[in-house]
Order: C-alpha cells, then structure tokens, then sequence
C-alpha cells in the first residue's frame, strides 16, 4: 500500500485547486467573462488579480480599467496609461438637458497609439465621475471590438487570432442601471452580447449585485464570495441546489459553476509603470513631418533650388512642431501631471 506524507498531500491538493482554477478561468473566457462579486475584504481584487496574470500567459490580451488605484499598485508589471479628468470633456456643441453626458476624448489618438503599442495596458482612470468613467471604457471596448470583427472578415475561417480580456474593478462605478439605458450605451451592449462570438470577455466585480447592471451581470458567470443580506435572495435557489450559505462564506472561497475553489495566493512580480510620457514622445516622433511654407510653395511652381545651397525652412518647422507639442500637453498632460511610481 502506497503511504503518501503530509506534505505529498499538500501538494496533491493544490495542484488540483490550481487546475481548477486554471480551467474555470479559460471557460469564463470562452464563454464571454465572469462577474465576481463579494462582500468587502473577501479578495475580489486578489482574485481578479490571479485571473489576469492566468490570461496574460499567452491566452487573451488584456485591458484593464481601474479608478481605485488598487491595480496600479499591487498588480504585477505591465504598462499604465492614465487618464486625467479633463482628457474626458463635454462635447462643445451641447444644446439641451438630454444631452448633457455627451462627451468626448480629447487625446483620442494617443489611446489608439498606445493601443497599437502595447499589448496589455492598464487604464488608470483618475476621474471619479461613473458617467466619464463608462464612456471612456465604452469607447476603447468599441473600437477594439470594430478591429476584431475587421479582422474575421478579412481571415481565412472568419476566426479572430486571439481573445481580448476586458477587467473592469468596481463595475457599478462604470455602469449602473441608469447609465446601461442611455442611447450612447446602445453600440456597447450590442458589443458586449456578441462578445463570445467576436473573442472578446468581459471579466468585472462589483460589492453588491444589485448595484451593478442588471443588464450586463445576468449575461455573466456569476462567481460568488461573501453576501450581504440583500444579495442573497437573488441566489437562494443556489443556497438550496449546493447547500451553501453566502452569508457566511469563509474568505477567499468561491462558487462558480456548481462548484467551489479557493483563490490562488497572490505574490506581485514586478511593478506597473507609466507609459504617458512615452507614449506622448512616440507619437510626435513618427508624425509625418511637415514641410515649410517655403519649401512647399517652390514645389507647387515646379522651382528647385540647388541641394548645397538648399537650406531646410527650420523656423516654419519648429514652430508647427511647438504647437503640436502644446496642443498634445493641453489635453494630454505634461510629465509634471504624473506621480513618480
């Protein structure tokens, strides 16, 4: 008879709990995201943690958008794209009361460059507004949507190349009942029930059930922690089917898919860092660069100067690139606006 040590147990028991964990997490993925909700320091944020380090091996691009600054500093590297308060303004040409949360993103085209630069990016949002913060992430989730569904046309299968990871920390912040029945939510809750289809998962958690949108949880898997009161009569089907109390669920323990696991330890691997000045710098550089007003019009008239004696129109250069310049830290920030990390 074979006698295994405590020890060997030990570890028998946590490569199962590993691998379980493992294989919820790409189902969840596949099936378009998971909503993990749980009363106050049970580890949401640990566990969600646990999950996008599990999907950045080579499985899913992720993007998170986080205002709580708790990613910024306890998750492991990956580069930090903040964005300010005044990158997301009001529309100019607002005229009526109905209209008032139309807004736009002034330093759009660094979002798309950063985008196009980085795999993964963690979208620090230091706006405390819910109605800036959900069109902000409504905004780049399209965009990133519209090249997934380009790329299927254009692929041999109609199959996208790779899953894209949406975490979204403290999701009714970002999408409340309110803000998901609005006109300008319409596009992104076509997005977000086609999203098994077009690779894409959204991965969010919220304290309550009931303050994050009914309609996008209920089109989720549920991944349950500690409950309050309130939240429980939602679930009391579950209670009774697995014989469980949310009530009084131990801490780090959750149910999902008619079973229970426990979170994976957390140890953070490196530091995030911020990307801004970076990304600002790379845009400049590869602009296309503009000729001078001197130069363009002896071109129009069909007039070359000689090459040795051509001398480049500096002034009328350096200046459009000065005013670029202060137009991109007008809405952009400068580096002075960013804490050292």
């Amino acid at each position: 008879m074979n006698r295994h040590t405590d020890g060997e147990k030990k570890m028998t028991i946590e490569q199962h709990s590993e691998n379980k964990f493992s294989k919820l997490v790409e189902q969840g993925l596949r099936n378009g995201g998971i909503h993990v909700c749980a009363s106050k320091n049970h580890g949401k944020t640990r566990l969600l943690f646990s999950m996008a380090k599990e999907l950045q091996n080579g499985k899913a691009r992720v993007l998170i958008f986080d205002g709580s600054e708790t990613w910024l500093y306890a998750f492991d590297r990956i580069p930090v794209f903040t964005v300010q308060d005044r990158d997301i303004a009001l529309i100019e040409d607002i005229r009526t009361t109905e209209e008032i949360e139309r807004y736009q993103i002034k330093n759009w085209n660094l979002v798309k460059f950063a985008l196009e630069s980085y795999s993964d990016i963690l979208f620090r949002m230091k706006t405390r507004k819910p109605s800036k913060r959900g069109f902000f992430i409504r905004t780049v989730i399209n965009y990133l949507d519209q090249q997934q569904r380009t790329e299927r046309e254009t692929r041999k299968g109609h199959e996208a190349r790779r899953y894209f990871a949406y975490f979204i920390e403290e999701a009714q912040d970002c999408f409340n009942s309110r803000s998901t029945t609005r006109l300008e939510a319409e596009e992104f809750l076509t997005v977000f029930n086609e999203a098994r289809n077009q690779k894409e998962a959204f991965f969010t958690a919220s304290q309550r059930l009931t303050d994050f949108s009914k309609t996008i949880r209920t089109k989720q898997v549920y991944c349950l922690g500690k409950l309050s009161s309130e939240d429980t009569n939602p679930v009391r089907r579950l209670e009774k089917e697995f014989k469980i109390d949310f009530s009084r669920m131990p801490s780090r323990l959750w149910f999902m898919e008619s079973e229970t696991f426990r979170s994976p330890d957390w140890k953070q691997s490196g530091k995030p860092y911020q990307i801004n000045k970076e990304v600002k710098k790379k845009y400049i550089d590869n602009l296309p660069k503009k000729k001078g007003f001197l130069t363009r019009l002896f071109e129009s008239i069909g007039y070359y100067r000689p090459t040795e004696t051509l001398e480049p129109d500096e002034t009328d250069e350096d200046e459009e690139e000065d005013q670029l310049t202060e137009e991109i830290d007008s809405t952009f920030g400068t580096e002075d606006d960013f804490e050292p990390m």
